[in-house]
């Protein structure tokens, strides 16, 4: 062997002597350490993931079988390890730890939550429908030749009685249709041809769109009460309200008393009263009203308005309100 491969040799032998480099068996046997020690990590590392997995397991999996929520395991961050892979491990050994979080007991079945009250009052049923507003009033519920002992004459809507300037009558906006019929009216003792009429009187009957009939009604009342004593055509004029009629839904009795006048229509200063009625009755939204005028600046009696009122308002609600 040539010198320089001695002298290498022997370098070689000086440095493992003093630790630098190990010797073969040496070698061998730390090597050998070195895989046993990966065995026992890498065996142990399987067993705590799979202790891991059993008890996250148990403890996300709720009774109903879904998953729920993970808890925090600790610092470790990143999402939890997949143990799919683990299924197919043998259970870790007696000794091994058990999982930190134990199988919860299966939650009993929950019961569905009590209603909540509604803050909405349950649906009621909602307002009568109204009656459909009519084309025209038809004969049959205005004055007839039977009531007034006389003929009748079909005239243009005459609107309100007459009052005073003050009286004020805003419902007629709400007037959707009318008609008029005037009559020289004859007691059942006075039949035609013989003698003359008893009285003038205009019945008027209309039909309104929401409350107008109602209000009609009220503010017939407060002319009354405005008019009490006031002037009309230059006549000094009285106004009263007497006993209802009692029929209907609502009615109205007046008393409206001019100063007597003469053939001409001045006032005689006498200190006599001339007196004339208003009837009205209504029936929903429809009114009925008889205005008693007298003939020929005579006066005229009230029960001539109360019978003809009460007979109209029957035939008004047979109407409008049928059955």
């Amino acid at each position: 062997m040539p010198d320089d491969v001695r002298q290498a040799f022997a370098a070689l032998s000086s440095d493992s002597e003093r630790g630098l480099l190990l010797t073969g068996p040496e070698l061998r046997y730390q090597a050998a350490r070195r895989r046993s020690r990966r065995a026992g990590l890498a065996a142990t590392a399987i067993v705590v993931l799979a202790a891991a997995s059993i008890g996250t397991g148990w403890a996300v999996t709720r009774a109903d079988g879904r998953p729920a929520a993970s808890p925090s395991t600790g610092s470790l961050a990143g999402p939890a390890p997949s143990v799919s892979h683990a299924r197919s491990l043998a259970p870790p050994p007696p000794s091994s730890v058990p999982p930190s979080v134990p199988p919860s007991a299966p939650a009993p079945p929950s019961e569905p939550p009590s209603p909540t009250p509604s803050s909405e009052p349950p649906p009621t049923s909602g307002p009568a429908t109204a009656e459909p507003m009519p084309a025209e009033i038809p004969y049959q519920v205005t004055l007839r030749q039977e009531d007034a002992n006389a003929t009748v004459t079909y005239f243009e809507p005459l609107g309100v009685p007459e009052f005073c300037p003050a009286a004020k009558f805003p419902s007629q906006k709400q007037l959707g249709v009318s008609a008029s019929i005037i009559s020289r009216y004859r007691k059942p003792d006075n039949p035609p041809p013989k003698g003359i009429p008893d009285d003038a009187v205009y019945n008027t009957v209309g039909v309104y769109h929401g409350d107008g009939a109602e209000d009609y009604l009220t503010e017939l009342r407060r002319a009354a009460e405005v008019c009490a004593t006031s002037q009309v055509r230059g006549l000094d004029v009285r106004f009263g309200l007497l006993t209802p009629l009692g029929v209907g839904d609502e009615s109205v009795l007046i008393e409206r008393s001019y100063e007597e006048v003469d053939a001409e229509g001045k006032p005689l200063d006498n200190g006599r009263w001339r007196n004339t009625y208003i009837a009205a009755v209504r029936i929903g939204d429809a009114v009925t009203l008889i205005d008693c005028r007298g003939y020929e600046n005579a006066a005229s009696e009230v029960e001539t308005a109360r019978t003809l009122g009460q007979a109209l308002a029957k035939r008004l609600k047979a109407w409008r309100r049928p059955g």
